[in-house]
């Protein structure tokens, strides 16, 4: 049995405690990979394993819209972007004003 970040906290069943989102995911042990891997932080395997597991036509619906799920959960969010541009246009404003007035405060 792997140990996930909960320190090895055994559900009711005896089986690892699973993250929030992925309680009322059904078992399979590819889908129970994948979040194994989501929750030691391997992104890059949860997108490539992912992809692979949603898009399998051999999986039945629910998993592969729970690889759905947890996929989704790798990208990012789209605020974060949005704030991260408008802190990048400033900073160049602010940088172009201030040589632009010879550096002087």
């Amino acid at each position: 049995m792997v140990e996930g970040r909960g320190g090895g906290k055994e559900g009711a069943e005896g089986e690892a405690a699973r993250p929030a989102f992925a309680s009322g995911f059904p078992r399979d042990a590819e889908l129970d990979a994948l979040v194994d891997a989501f929750e030691a932080g391997d992104f890059g395997r949860v997108r490539r394993d992912g992809k692979r597991l949603a898009g399998s036509a051999a999986k039945e619906e629910a998993v592969r819209r729970a690889a759905e799920v947890v996929l989704a959960r790798t990208k990012p969010d789209p605020l974060q972007t949005v704030l991260v541009v408008i802190s990048a246009v400033l900073l160049v404003l602010l940088s172009a004003w201030w040589i632009g007035h010879g550096g002087k405060g």
